[in-house]
């Protein structure tokens, strides 16, 4: 199955989780698709753009909220650097999530 999340670097400091740009640019394709098949009255289309959204928010709901969820609690604590954007393939959206708690 398609993975939301795969973990780039994990130690004893901190976890590096990067996103699957793949699943954006999929989620594009498959909205331009079912534009076009409601445009042009294409029933296939529009099946196959509901298909993929279906499989998208699966993938969101199974694969993503696990992530998603220590995240935010990274975000809370102040221990959660971002980089990069979920659109590039050259730069992916990356996080890194210190393990050690912040010196306040």
């Amino acid at each position: 199955m398609i993975e939301a999340y795969k973990v780039i670097e994990e130690t004893d400091a901190h976890i590096v989780y990067q996103y699957n740009t793949a699943l954006t640019w999929g989620l594009f394709g498959a909205l331009g698709i079912g534009l076009v098949g409601v445009s042009l009255n294409m029933i296939l289309l529009q099946i196959l753009c509901g298909l993929a959204m279906v499989a998208y928010l699966f993938i969101g709901l199974v694969k993503i909220r696990p992530v998603n969820s220590k995240l935010r609690e990274a975000l809370r604590s102040g221990s959660l650097k971002m980089e990069g954007s979920k659109y590039s393939f050259s730069n992916p959206l990356r996080y890194t999530l210190s393990k050690d708690a912040p010196v306040s």
